[in-house]
């Protein structure tokens, strides 16, 4: 049985069927854990009161990366939000190159 499986699970990931999702598995989602998780947590909907939740509310998934990426990096402040994104989202060290990978990371995790 389990070497029936086994082949078939190399059936499928050499036909492309199967396929496992690099960016969630590494930067893009270990940087969303070390600069967003504390305020959006771990499914987008917001860890506190005041904070977007960015799994309900889509509107940002409409937006383009460049965009998305250069609103981050200015900082966020929503009408009628009580809390106010920093830029950056308050670590100065992230790079551009990081950022856009957080999007990818939230674009995959929180628009299924």
């Amino acid at each position: 049985m389990i070497k029936k499986f086994k082949q078939l699970l190399f059936i499928l990931l050499a036909h492309g069927t199967l396929s496992f999702n690099v960016v969630a598995q590494t930067g893009g989602e270990q940087m969303y854990i070390q600069n967003c998780l504390v305020c959006h947590a771990d499914d987008g909907a917001g860890a506190m009161p005041g904070i977007a939740d960015l799994a309900e509310n889509r509107n940002w998934s409409t937006i383009s990366e460049d965009k998305l990426l250069a609103k981050i990096k200015q900082g966020i402040a929503l009408p009628g939000a009580a809390l106010t994104m920093p830029p950056n989202g308050g670590n100065p060290d992230l790079t551009d190159n990081d950022i856009s990978q957080i999007i990818k990371y939230m674009r995959m995790e929180f628009l299924k």
